[in-house]
């Protein structure tokens, strides 16, 4: 039988990408930073490329400051090999406006995690179509 190096396809969420999506609605950036490795990447879809964590705390202090901010996996794959876990899917930020009315924002991610840390985020709000 041949040997899947890539690992195997499963649409369980990885703990680590769960948390990270607990985490949203605490609104602490270091907290939230804590989940990424030393010098992680993040590309979110209004920010050039992030590197590091300072970078990443500095994003999560203006994201994190949106009222009531929740964050729901709504879909995720992933492939867990004995190295690195890639989970990619979909999920929804929402949040309030100055006016109380509830934003929701679906975006896509795909997650690369590495000894339990992220070491690449890629998040980027849904097309329209």
């Amino acid at each position: 039988m041949p040997i899947n190096y890539y690992g195997d396809m499963t649409n369980r969420i990885p703990n680590i990408v769960q948390s990270w999506a607990n985490s949203i609605a605490n609104r602490n950036a270091k907290t939230q930073t804590s989940f990424y490795s030393k010098d992680a990447l993040l590309l979110a879809t209004y920010e050039p490329i992030l590197i590091g964590q300072e970078e990443i705390y500095n994003y999560f202090l203006d994201l994190l400051s949106k009222k009531n901010i929740r964050c729901i996996i709504r879909e995720n794959y992933s492939i867990n090999n004995l190295e690195m876990i890639v989970a990619s899917g979909l999920y929804t930020f929402s949040f309030e406006d100055d006016d109380n009315e509830t934003i929701n924002i679906p975006a896509r991610y795909t997650f690369v995690i590495h000894r339990n840390r992220i070491i690449d985020h890629h998040s980027s709000e849904e097309p329209t179509n």
